[in-house]
């Protein structure tokens, strides 16, 4: 069974057995969801229903867009012992009897999975390279979790394009420290159908890490 198809069977168990606050912070840090959609099915005003059904519907979408997120999902399920029976019989559907894993940042991250490592953080001597032709950025940063005020501030310090681009990934490398990886710009790249701008950063992590191999 393919892996939309196995995650619509999954809609019943999960409407009915989900709590939003349970894994949405690790779907977050999984690069399942926006800081957008993070917010939306964080927000306490809606009924958990409502919550549940943002969240599962974002999730759908990542799915739709690499079908390899599935697996981060079922692997985010495991963090939450009573979640395990739903994605063990998941994981029985979709024909892949893999071990549970507490490891949300998986390396099946997308369909550049597999060609570089991209769990490090972002070099200092990459963001120049990186911000070249960052495209979106502002829809990037606030995919990432900074807020409008952040960004309007980076467009008031910074007139040319280019310095916006660089200070904005300096910044969001300040705040988010060692949660600053390829993978997670990479991803929100993949979701924002910015397929070139993914495939630059995976070229860029891979350079690094021959350089840090040629070094030794």
């Amino acid at each position: 069974m393919d892996a939309q198809s196995c995650f619509r069977e999954m809609f019943a168990d999960l409407q009915s057995q989900l709590n939003p606050d349970d894994i949405s912070a690790h779907l977050y840090s999984a690069a399942l969801l926006t800081a957008t959609e993070l917010d939306e099915v964080n927000n306490r005003m809606l009924p958990n229903h409502a919550r549940i059904t943002k969240l599962l519907s974002a999730v759908e979408k990542a799915i739709r867009i690499d079908a390899k997120n599935f697996s981060t999902f079922l692997n985010v399920l495991d963090k939450t012992p009573r979640y395990r029976p739903i994605a063990r019989r998941a994981r029985e559907k979709h024909g892949k009897q893999q071990q549970p894993s507490v490891d949300t940042s998986v390396d099946a991250a997308g369909p550049l999975s597999g060609k570089c490592d991209m769990k490090n953080k972002i070099q200092d001597a990459d963001i120049g390279r990186i911000a070249g032709d960052l495209p979106q950025w502002q829809i990037v940063a606030s995919n990432l979790g900074m807020g409008q005020l952040d960004i309007e501030d980076i467009e008031n310090n910074n007139r040319a394009p280019a310095e916006q681009r660089k200070s904005f990934l300096m910044k969001w490398i300040g705040k988010d420290g060692s949660a600053a990886t390829y993978e997670r710009l990479s991803k929100v790249l993949e979701r924002l159908s910015e397929q070139g701008a993914a495939e630059k950063i995976c070229e860029i992590a891979l350079s690094e890490k021959i350089e840090q191999k040629e070094s030794l």
